[in-house]
């Protein structure tokens, strides 16, 4: 079909918006394409407005907004309540929790205190600027199509609801928890998309997929040697030397850079962000983080092979959309893993592990703290994974590749977050009531997946993303720029699809 005239809004974020956005944009164009575009991160806001490739109808700057939002709304106002039936949710509150630089403050602690940075009145003031903006998207420019990297920041899931109920579709990239496949997702809960009407058609029984036997294959390789993921990263003290000598120069060469060409990223609002980060937060976080990390690998941790009977919770990456947008109510690890090792069986233990990529991000109180809650044992974060998951009898988790890392091992799982992707899985119960969560562990550790429906389901969903995704190093090309030609095809077709 021809894209001539399709008006597409497009979310040109931080550095996505400056290598995979902007080719998107160029395409588009030349397809005959109408453009509008919303920005994040003043650098990002400049490129955007300053080059010559493309011509946007107009432009939405976010961080205008995000620094002063009763500013931005001048004399405008809104009710929550009139946001809240605009958008079909309950409240606002959960949404909240994504901004980033609202709720947390990078001013106060490295890397991030979890108390608020603004009073909650700047909150309200924003979630209400967001919505001004988003009118004037659906009701001056009349989207066909929303395109955004993700849905991790508040305009996009405000974005995303508005959308739905209006029948304009929006669309993301994410993993598919199979190793090198990615995903379209029309959803912020990552459940709506290709891949999950495949899931389901296929369990259904309404249709077959040519990739069963490669997905057995699958399978077969990652029990025989077991597949980490592709955004696995190590600390630094286990790099080469010279990315030690790097790491160990680093702070000093930024303030330099500081001194000679002040960075544009500032939000005075907000005061330090990771965006912006005067001499002295520099040499903060620098210090932090070595303190940090060596804490944590002098850390006294609890003996894996003293847990016999236990229950497997990995601790996940924050700030981070997987928690933060998806898991809102459950967003403070040490307390969620407190609850759930409260609710264990009488001769189980909670089984603690750090996230790698945290290391010497997290503070020793926070590592203290989860070793000191009752039930729990803190394993340390160098044990391979697959060590610990291969014994574990249950895993909890809000939402993430371990779920289908436990799939593949025929590990039950329960998710205590609202992730659509893992929830295809067939080893996954969706469980968010604590008061019964005890209850719910009993049931599912009874469960035998050891049968020929679970291991036909957990083909069904492997060979789902193989049909429905695509094998591009997508996050790879977003970091670092590279040919994406072959990703304008993939783009362009599911635009295509969705626009029909």
């Amino acid at each position: 079909m021809s894209l001539q005239g399709k008006k597409i809004f497009i979310f040109q974020q931080r550095n996505w918006g400056r290598t995979i956005g902007h080719f998107l944009a160029k395409k588009l164009t030349a397809e005959g394409c109408v453009l509008a575009a919303w920005t994040m991160k003043p650098s990002t806001h400049k490129f955007t407005k300053n080059q010559k490739d493309v011509k946007y109808e107009f432009l939405i700057n976010d961080d205008e907004a995000l620094n002063d939002p009763v500013r931005y709304l001048s004399h405008e106002d809104y009710s929550l309540q009139e946001i809240c039936e605009a958008l079909g949710v309950p409240g606002v509150w959960p949404m909240a929790s994504t901004i980033r630089n609202y709720v947390k403050s990078y001013r106060e602690k490295f890397y991030y205190s979890f108390r608020q940075n603004v009073p909650d009145e700047q909150i309200v003031a924003y979630i209400k600027a967001v919505y001004k903006y988003l009118k004037r998207v659906f009701e001056e420019f009349q989207p066909d199509l929303i395109l955004a990297p993700n849905f991790v920041v508040l305009p996009h899931i405000m974005f995303n609801l508005y959308g739905q109920k209006r029948g304009i579709p929006m669309l993301a990239v994410t993993d598919s928890k199979v190793q090198g496949i990615n995903i379209f997702t029309y959803s912020y809960r990552d459940d709506k998309g290709p891949f999950f009407e495949r899931v389901d058609a296929l369990n259904q029984n309404l249709d077959e997929t040519i990739n069963r036997e490669r997905a057995k294959k699958y399978i077969a390789e990652f029990r025989q040697s077991f597949k980490h993921p592709d955004h696995t990263e190590l600390p630094v003290s286990r790099g080469s030397i010279w990315r030690i000598v790097r790491h160990e120069l680093s702070p000093f060469y930024q303030i330099l850079k500081w001194y000679w060409k002040r960075p544009e990223n500032e939000l005075p609002a907000l005061g330090p962000t990771l965006d912006f980060r005067p001499p002295g937060i520099i040499l903060r976080d620098h210090f932090a983080r070595k303190r940090y990390q060596k804490f944590a690998e002098k850390f006294s941790y609890h003996p894996i092979e003293k847990s016999e009977k236990y229950v497997y919770f990995p601790l996940q990456f924050q700030p981070e959309a997987a928690i933060d947008v998806i898991a809102p109510f459950f967003n403070n690890q040490i307390e969620t893993a407190r609850l759930v090792a409260m609710s264990l069986p009488a001769d189980y233990t909670l089984v603690v592990k750090e996230h790698p990529s945290m290391v010497g991000l997290r503070p020793p109180s926070y590592l203290e703290k989860i070793a000191r809650s009752p039930n729990v044992k803190l394993v340390d974060y160098r044990i391979p994974s697959e060590e610990i998951l291969r014994k574990a009898r249950l895993v909890v988790n809000l939402g993430n590749t371990i779920l289908a890392e436990a799939a593949l091992y025929k590990i039950p799982g329960i998710q205590l977050g609202d992730l659509g992707v893992t929830l295809k899985l067939p080893n996954v119960w969706k469980h968010t009531d604590m008061t019964s969560l005890s209850k719910k562990i009993q049931e599912v550790l009874e469960v035998d997946l050891n049968t020929a429906d679970y291991e036909r389901r957990l083909e069904n969903f492997v060979a789902a993303a193989f049909d429905a995704g695509f094998d591009f190093k997508y996050f790879e090309v977003w970091a670092k720029g590279g040919d994406m030609n072959i990703l304008w095809q993939i783009y362009k077709k599911e635009i295509e699809k969705v626009l029909v």
